[in-house]
């Protein structure tokens, strides 16, 4: 097939997705401002739980404590990200076609409630002398993996649901609502309760990632009164080989799509970094485990403080700007973190705000999920999405290795490796459409008419 017919393809399957859209429009335009409000709060009280489990800081270190080596630190970012993209590629099907998508939500905030709840139980005292250290880090890689299966799930429902419930033009305000409420409340019970766990080099991992399990479950519960119109389809034969390759077509016939998958997967070499930065922190600056508690307050402060720049920016201006500033930003956490390792007395003092932009990555997955949105009519959004969270995972069976080579090498060599890498997926972003300056981009919303400016 050539690339015009692939082109008229792709062309033809997003007219008929349009129309199916344009049809049941009407009955989504209903409690728009409940939605908008549940679902800030969904996204506010998971904030709380994250905090807790923060997979650049906390998870890292106590994996350190029970193994201690850098290249079982490296399968973090591995199963993180299989766990957040294969299950999400095979379920996308299924939840196109899932009547009420709240459910999904539901249930797989629920899922992640029982994982952590799970590696919660494995700390308590006593229970883990007795099931031992190999068994302890077996079992926490186990439920790690479990918790990001059903985050993945989460994630692909929350950006579907919030495709069919929120218009394009609030989409950026429920982002900032989110981010921001969700990031002043989490710090401030950060600041309340991690240091009653987490004192001089004493952490209490049971507490914490209990809190971190019952947040969840509270998420899971504020999503249940959410008002959402049945959707009637029937969903195909189960096929993992037919959705795979579907996932291949995607790429295949819509170029600027694709374009979006190539910065995604440069965006992904950056996220294997992440449980090494507290690595190279307490080896280079001799810092305690009691450090962490102000990294993950910066941490979160910088997710607020970059979603009241990114938020309005994104109904203002669009998500490829926002994207484009996201990744600026990542790219500087790499090469930041070498030259203040390298700084003296002023890259000790300087390090901990370093963290600040470590809370840039929820804003830019974001806004690949919102850029995506716009991309494409609402029918193909939970294929959309999961390809290009697939896409995000791919750098990731690297991850391991990016370990072993810290611990073959240097912090020095990997991180400016993966520099390179993010500012070439940087530059791309100067290559992509505006799915807003092009004709027909609210199709997916038939005839609905949202002022931005209205209150939500």
């Amino acid at each position: 097939m050539n690339s015009n017919s692939r082109s008229s393809t792709s062309i033809e399957l997003a007219k008929s997705a349009s129309a199916t859209s344009k049809q049941v429009a009407p009955t989504q335009v209903e409690g728009v401002s409940r939605n908008f409000f549940l679902l800030t709060l969904q996204q506010i009280v998971l904030r709380c739980g994250w905090i807790f489990k923060t997979e650049s800081i906390i998870i890292p270190a106590v994996l350190d404590l029970i193994a201690g080596s850098g290249w079982v630190r490296g399968f973090l970012p591995i199963l993180g990200r299989i766990g957040q993209s294969c299950p999400p590629l095979l379920y996308a099907d299924r939840l196109r076609h899932l009547p009420l998508k709240k459910w999904s939500l539901v249930g797989t905030s629920l899922g992640m409630a029982a994982a952590f709840g799970s590696l919660a139980a494995m700390f308590i005292p006593g229970v883990d002398t007795a099931i031992g250290k190999t068994a302890m880090v077996v079992g926490f890689l186990w439920f790690y993996f479990l918790f990001f299966c059903a985050t993945g799930l989460n994630q692909l429902g929350f950006g579907t649901a919030q495709g069919k419930l929120i218009p394009p033009p609030l989409r950026g305000r429920l982002m900032l609502a989110s981010n921001v409420v969700g990031a002043v409340i989490a710090t401030s019970l950060a600041a309340w309760l991690l240091p009653k766990w987490l004192y001089g080099n004493t952490i209490e991992v049971h507490w914490i990632f209990g809190f971190a399990a019952f947040a969840f479950m509270g998420s899971a519960l504020s999503v249940v009164g959410l008002h959402e119109n049945r959707d009637s389809s029937q969903a195909s034969a189960f096929s993992p080989k037919r959705l795979i390759w579907q996932s291949y077509r995607v790429l295949q016939d819509d170029h600027r799509f694709r374009l979006v998958c190539i910065i995604a997967a440069a965006f992904g070499f950056s996220l294997m970094l992440f449980p090494h930065y507290q690595a190279l922190a307490r080896d280079r600056l001799d810092v305690d485990l009691s450090r962490m508690i102000f990294w993950v307050i910066v941490q979160n402060a910088g997710t607020a403080i970059f979603s009241l720049l990114g938020g309005p920016l994104a109904d203002w201006k669009g998500n490829r700007l926002v994207l484009r500033m996201m990744l600026f930003g990542v790219m500087i956490l790499p090469l930041g973190s070498i030259f203040l390792v390298h700084s003296g007395e002023f890259g000790i003092r300087v390090f901990d705000w370093l963290f600040l932009f470590v809370g840039i990555t929820p804003i830019t997955f974001r806004a690949f999920t919102n850029y995506t949105l716009e991309l494409v009519p609402a029918e193909l959004h939970p294929r959309y999405l999961a390809t290009q969270s697939l896409c995000i995972a791919l750098p990731m069976v690297l991850s391991p290795l990016i370990g072993l080579l810290i611990d073959l090498t240097s912090f020095e060599a990997v991180f400016m490796g993966v520099t390179v890498i993010l500012f070439g997926g940087w530059v791309m972003t100067y290559y992509l459409v505006e799915p807003r300056h092009e004709p027909g981009h609210h199709i997916a919303y038939g005839e609905m008419d949202v002022d931005p400016d209205d209150e939500v």
